[in-house]
């Protein structure tokens, strides 16, 4: 398993196995919500299409594969004597600040790249939570010594300029029409916000509520390329009533997973892998 340079809520490290059992082969792959990379990381695609709807998150890969040696030193020197809560709060209202800025020029980006991975690896498990005027603040994760992952950044770098991945900001609503002219031979993996398996349970993407209508949107989406230009789709979400209702026209494949965090807990939930495959129109045109 190639690990992403960044922790990141619902990473697929865990079920890559179920997961590369259905991806299909194509040219292309295409990620709405690519989250942490880590599918982009342990699959075989020629060529990359990789959004999200985080633009701090895609700025850091930009500058990471854009300028790879700078954004490693940058990186580095923010880490270095920023592990105590001090620090860490002067270096997140540094990166809010940045934030809030409509255009950074270079220099800006790149450091604001470095406040993001130095505040993704001293935050608790890498959680990235935003209030109502779009600030982070997670609060500091009093690890002994986080990890500086170098390695992982330019295995990343490295894959991404070798298969000239594209990286865009943007909701799925305008991500999934707008890679359509970018890929003739295309699957789509989505992996949104999962649906909560209890009434009680909340599921949200960075702060926002992503609601069923959301989701019912996304599947409309999704046919939709699927019959104009024959992309096959995959998602990946909990294994609950309303997602087989949702997602009903894929077909489903269940399995369990542990999902704590702890290797000591044996908790498992259900989830559910959909594979949506070539239009019938497509079929018969091949």
């Amino acid at each position: 398993m190639i690990r992403s340079p960044i922790k990141w809520a619902g990473g697929k490290a865990r079920v890559m196995p179920q997961l590369l059992e259905h991806l299909p082969k194509a040219d292309c792959l295409i990620e709405p919500f690519v989250g942490s990379g880590t599918v982009f990381m342990n699959t075989e695609y020629r060529h990359y299409v990789l959004c999200d709807s985080n633009l701090n998150l895609i700025n850091f890969f930009r500058q990471l594969t854009g300028r790879p040696e700078d954004t490693i030193s940058a990186c580095r020197w923010i880490f270095s004597g920023g592990n105590n809560a001090e620090e860490f709060y002067k270096r997140r209202a540094e990166f809010n600040s940045l934030t809030q800025k409509a255009d950074l020029d270079p220099d800006a980006a790149l450091l604001h790249a470095a406040y993001f991975l130095y505040l993704n690896r001293h935050t608790y498990n890498g959680l990235y939570r935003e209030n109502l005027k779009g600030e982070f603040n997670s609060p500091f994760g009093k690890y002994a010594a986080p990890y500086f992952p170098e390695n992982e950044m330019r295995l990343f770098a490295e894959k991404a300029n070798d298969t000239k991945a594209l990286f865009h900001h943007g909701d799925f609503r305008d991500s999934i029409p707008g890679s359509m002219r970018l890929a003739h031979d295309a699957v789509i993996y989505c992996d949104p916000p999962y649906i909560p398996a209890s009434k009680t349970a909340s599921f949200t993407t960075y702060g926002k509520p992503f609601t069923l209508d959301d989701h019912r949107a996304l599947v409309a989406a999704l046919l939709n390329v699927n019959h104009q230009y024959g992309h096959r789709a995959v998602i990946s979400n909990s294994d609950t009533p309303e997602t087989r209702e949702i997602y009903s026209a894929f077909n489903l494949h269940s399995f369990n997973v542990r999902r704590s965090v702890s290797a000591k807990s044996r908790d498992m939930a259900g989830e559910v892998i959909g594979v949506l495959r070539i239009s019938r129109k497509f079929k018969e045109v091949a």
